[in-house]
């Protein structure tokens, strides 16, 4: 229970413990009343649920990143460049700020501060992101009540939109790149796998017969590494078409069990390839801007426009959460040749309960409407 001491001085202070059994002053009064009601008014406060202790949230951020950084649960490339961004932006700033001492407002003008030092809005949101993730996880260990970076909205200028390319582009694309770069390029945009996923495709994930590959391993061009393939993602089969299958063939019968798209039986290094063969060849052929990526955008948008639900695009493109195939939702507001065919067709009487006079045109005078 609360209780009051009597000070030198004449003052009183109100006392309480916690449900850990530490004790607390809530304060010095002049009376003793005033002094008991605040400890018992503290007291009580602190024996709700959700009750941390003030002193664990004065804690600096790097002397909890530190402890919390080992207990993380990622794949090592992302570590490696989760630390990265650590060392170089997030320690600088926050390394010596108190936990509770982390505002929305700091949060936001960190991230206008990277922003200045010219990261784009895309980097900025991950620094934002891990800073966040810290902070999630204090709210866990039960060290602060709230998360100040949780889903910050950031100013960063006009999104960059997503690049699709057109049916038009897709065949100059595919006609001005010959070889090995016109394999690589027609596997992207005939399946949207992931870069890795589609250097790492082996063999005998490739069945021909029935039109359709496995994504099970997927090449780590960072680490240099094979793996299998990523936690939290299923095994997945995507189509392949009889054009791309075609093409394939050869490569697949070369190895049974070795990879498809391959230089002298190696994986493709992602930046040789990138500066070597796909920007050369975007530029020859004014494609640009044009990422590798767009590839797998320009799948989904091709699906999407062909009437594929939303909830079959994320599996082929193995999207774990289906908020992430959401950012293709606004390509189904184009009107599919379906709708297209329908409303080209004239709106019958009859088809709005309106009696039509034998002889008479059946098609509602839209422009008689109007003037009347």
């Amino acid at each position: 229970m609360a209780w009051t001491e009597k000070l030198p001085s004449g003052r009183y202070r109100g006392v309480y413990r916690t449900p850990d059994g530490g004790k607390r002053s809530a304060g010095t009064f002049p009376h003793q009343k005033p002094a008991l009601n605040a400890a018992a008014a503290a007291e009580a406060e602190a024996a709700k649920l959700g009750w941390r202790d003030p002193r664990a949230a004065a804690e600096t951020w790097g002397a909890w990143v530190a402890s919390w950084w080992p207990t993380r649960s990622v794949e090592q490339s992302t570590l490696k460049v989760d630390a990265s961004r650590r060392d170089h932006r997030l320690l600088p700033k926050w390394r010596d700020v108190p936990l509770h001492a982390i505002t929305r407002h700091d949060v936001r003008a960190w991230a206008a501060e990277l922003a200045l030092d010219g990261l784009s809005p895309a980097t900025v949101q991950r620094h934002v992101a891990l800073l966040s993730a810290s902070l999630s996880a204090a709210v866990d260990a039960e060290i602060l009540p709230t998360n100040p970076a949780a889903r910050l909205r950031l100013g960063g200028g006009e999104t960059q939109k997503d690049r699709y390319l057109s049916a038009d582009e897709q065949v100059t694309l595919l006609e001005g790149v010959d070889g090995l770069a016109h394999d690589v390029v027609a596997v992207l945009l005939s399946t949207g796998l992931r870069w890795g996923e589609a250097i790492g495709l082996h063999s005998h994930r490739v069945n021909l017969d029935q039109g359709f590959l496995r994504v099970i391993e997927t090449w780590d061009d960072k680490n240099g590494q094979m793996k299998a393939y990523p936690k939290g993602r299923r095994i997945r089969n995507v189509p392949i078409p009889e054009w791309t299958a075609e093409l394939l063939e050869p490569r697949v019968a070369r190895s049974k069990r070795g990879l498809v798209l391959t230089v002298d039986g190696g994986p493709i290094g992602y930046n040789n390839w990138r500066n070597r063969a796909w920007v050369p060849a975007v530029r020859r052929l004014s494609l640009e801007p044009l990422t590798i990526h767009d590839l797998r955008h320009t799948y989904a948008s091709t699906l999407i426009q062909n009437g594929v639900p939303l909830e079959e695009i994320g599996r082929l493109l193995g999207h774990v959460s289906p908020l992430t195939t959401r950012r293709y939702a606004h390509l189904a507001a184009t009107p599919s040749a379906a709708v297209m065919a329908a409303l080209a067709k004239p709106v019958r009487g009859a088809d709005v309960g309106q009696d039509t006079a034998p002889g008479h045109s059946n098609v509602i005078q839209f422009r008689a409407r109007r003037s009347s």
